[in-house]
């Protein structure tokens, strides 16, 4: 008797501790891998769906990011290659707070509030971004071209976020 006695007080205690309190409550937001893009997606945009580089090299630790890499044709021979990474440590207001990312503007993509901008890589790539809002976060898309063929790198990693802006998080409500 004594046992059930005080197996009922603790359900009554844990079921208290259980109540109340879960309006408003934040829910933990997994980060989105962005290596879960399938290759058929990936050939679908017009990218090499055999190739993918997964976190940031041996030994490179970003807890802040998932990240992965993927090469247009032609492998790591061709011209751009098209980096996409996720956190949930990070917003879409920072990357437009961040007085280095240049020609920066603000747009919708899928429905969702997405900023894009430049940064400084140095003469000899060129580059562009699009940060999108995801619950929780932020997926950047990031098209790293090595040479200068006069194609807008905007306008590729555009075209890609269009094609691919379904297969990351839906857009928050």
């Amino acid at each position: 008797m004594r046992k059930w006695v005080v197996a009922l007080i603790a359900g009554a205690v844990v079921l208290e501790g259980c109540g109340g309190g879960v309006e408003g409550s934040p829910i933990a937001v997994e980060r989105w891998d962005p290596c879960s893009i399938t290759p058929e997606a990936l050939a679908a945009t017009g990218l090499d769906p055999e190739y993918r580089m997964e976190g940031w090299g041996e030994g490179i630790d970003v807890p802040d990011w998932g990240s992965c890499v993927f090469h247009a044709p032609g492998g790591v021979d061709s011209a751009y290659g098209l980096s996409v990474m996720s956190s949930t440590d990070h917003t879409i207001a920072e990357a437009r707070a961040k007085q280095s990312n240049r020609e920066g503007r603000d747009s919708k993509i899928g429905g969702r509030d997405a900023y894009t901008y430049r940064t400084e890589f140095g003469v000899a790539i060129r580059d562009c971004q699009i940060a999108l809002e995801v619950p929780g976060g932020v997926v950047v898309f990031t098209a790293l071209y090595r040479i200068d063929d006069g194609v807008d790198a905007c306008q590729v990693v555009l075209d890609h976020v269009t094609d691919l802006e379904s297969a990351v998080p839906a857009a928050p409500k």
